[in-house]
């Protein structure tokens, strides 16, 4: 232990709640959760509600068909991605690290279905909100207030859509978090056994996304902030970059190449100079200007207040201030895409600073020190309030339809192979509905990289076909059955444009338009266009 000393603006502990209470707040805010997934289409929509959506989708069934016997077929993992990849062309393990998808995989092995994702979404949303509760009540908030930022964060836009669609950045969070609250144990302790927990979260964290390397600047930031010197002498501070080695940095080394791929030629500074005004409004738009103006007040008093007046703040306060500075380096420093999502990991800690430094200022006022903290989290639901849709269709009922025609057809070969041609998201859809209930029928092929050639950030790109002769020939060569086509937009491009014409004015002779599918994209009415490739005469 490292004694009884407590820091000068410590509130007293409240009394512990009943042991049910965190399980009926976790049920409480699933429940809501899944009533909002529900009303924003999630249940009724094909996996193209972000571009990475469908990757992330396929990779988890892969890794379940694995983990539930696919490793009696082909004991070696790379080679069983190799030949997954094959027939359904979204298997993103390299780009991404597996953390998230052993998680799904789990949720995914007695119900080899997408609502079993979707169910773990919710899980996720849920589990952030008990620990945000968590960090409320070690404040002393009343457990009511504690209950409704957590009721927030679950209810914020930015959660919503992230529940909606299937990704990994709620587990990211999570993990976080979870780092977070034993590295806090750990400066109450000293235990040995709370700074290894610190070190398991951070290297699950990182072996959900890179960019969760950011928790390194955690211990760093907080035992400065809360001037726990001697926190730096314990050997047991030492003991949690162990299970990061352990398990997180060998894969960060094998895949460095890969992901090296996802980030843009830029400097630090051009970088920095683009990012810092993007995240700022990111910020304003998800969490609203009371929280990012009570952020920088909060942030300036307790600057105020350690820099002069030598005060530090109580120790979960400086751990919290810690996971915003470990949150916000990467996206400010890393040039990995502008994403607002990436701010995701920061937002549970800005949720929580607000009310907990206005309970610090009024605690001398009860009354005031409840009220406040309620009003801000009222403001921020009401400033931030916006539906969120998510209304993918059509993909689905596409692969079923070439299921349909290849019966009649071409009877008895398995598996077809289906070239579709769309963008990221509607690409990565129809390869996820093929992979959920075509598993043994078909194997797909992406136009965006069957018609052309670039790199994983669009650079490079060439066509592969420059006439409907070569077109013809390069689909007989590769052993193209079906076509599924999605009408391009304007700013498309040209091997997405080119071939859709060509289909559309039958300039590919051999080629037969056999259907077409009615796809809503949110407000949007589409349709996939599907072509049955004749065989060759002998």
């Amino acid at each position: 232990m490292w004694g009884s000393s407590r820091h000068p603006e410590a509130l007293p502990e409240k009394k512990s709640t009943s042991r049910w209470f965190p399980w009926l707040l976790f049920g409480i805010l699933f429940l809501i959760s899944f009533g909002f997934q529900i009303h924003s289409g999630a249940w009724r929509s094909d996996f193209g509600g972000h571009a990475d959506e469908g990757a992330h989708v396929v990779t988890s069934l892969m890794v379940r068909d694995y983990l539930g016997g696919g490793f009696l077929e082909t004991w070696h993992p790379m080679r069983y991605a190799e030949a997954y990849y094959d027939k359904f062309p979204k298997v993103a393990l390299g780009h991404y690290p597996p953390g998230f998808y052993l998680v799904a995989s789990a949720g995914l092995m007695p119900f080899r279905s997408g609502y079993a994702l979707l169910v773990i979404m919710n899980g996720l949303a849920a589990g952030v909100g008990l620990l945000v509760w968590w960090f409320a009540r070690r404040f002393s908030l009343p457990t009511s207030v504690s209950a409704l930022i957590a009721l927030l964060y679950v209810l914020l836009p930015q959660t919503r859509t992230y529940t909606a669609i299937v990704m990994a950045d709620l587990l990211l969070v999570l993990l976080s978090l979870l780092a977070a609250r034993s590295f806090l144990r750990f400066l109450e302790s000293g235990r040995a056994g709370d700074s290894l927990w610190f070190g398991c979260w951070a290297a699950g964290a990182i072996l959900t996304k890179g960019s969760a390397v950011g928790l390194a600047l955690l211990p760093p930031f907080a035992i400065v902030l809360a001037g726990d010197w001697r926190v730096i002498r314990s050997g047991r501070l030492w003991l949690a970059p162990v299970p990061v080695i352990l398990l997180a940095l060998p894969w960060m080394l094998l895949t460095m190449g890969i992901t090296r791929e996802g980030m843009q030629d830029t400097s630090f500074l051009e970088w920095f100079r683009e990012a810092l005004p993007y995240y700022g409004m990111a910020l304003w738009k998800e969490a609203g200007w009371i929280t990012l103006v009570g952020l920088v007040l909060a942030g300036g008093l307790v600057l105020f207040r350690w820099a002069v007046r030598r005060e530090p703040p109580d120790r979960t306060e400086a751990v919290l201030w810690g996971a915003v500075a470990c949150a916000g380096f990467v996206p400010l420093c890393v040039p990995a895409g502008l994403d607002s999502r990436y701010l995701m990991p920061l937002v549970p800690a800005v949720l929580l600073l607000v009310p907990v430094r206005a309970r610090l200022v009024f605690r001398r006022w009860p009354l005031v020190a409840f009220v406040v903290p309620v009003l801000f989290t009222l403001g921020v639901f009401f400033e931030t309030a916006r539906p969120v849709r998510k209304y993918y269709t059509g993909a689905a009922s596409a692969i079923e339809e070439v299921i349909r025609d290849s019966k009649n057809s071409k009877p008895g070969k398995k598996p077809i192979r289906v070239l579709v041609v769309s963008n990221a998201g509607g690409e990565g859809a129809l390869v996820a509905a093929a992979a959920l209930d075509a598993s043994r029928e078909m194997a797909l092929v992406r136009g965006s990289k069957f018609l052309a050639t670039s790199d994983w950030m669009g650079r490079g790109y060439a066509e592969a076909f420059a006439t409907p002769p070569a077109l013809i020939e390069g689909l007989r060569r590769g052993g193209i059955d079906y076509l599924v086509v999605d009408p391009p937009p304007d700013e498309a491009p040209s091997h997405w444009r080119n071939a859709a014409e060509w289909f559309a004015n039958e300039a590919l002779p051999g080629i037969e338009n056999v259907g077409e599918v009615p796809s809503w994209r949110r407000e949007v009415q589409s349709v996939f266009r599907i072509y049955r490739i004749a065989p060759v005469a002998p």
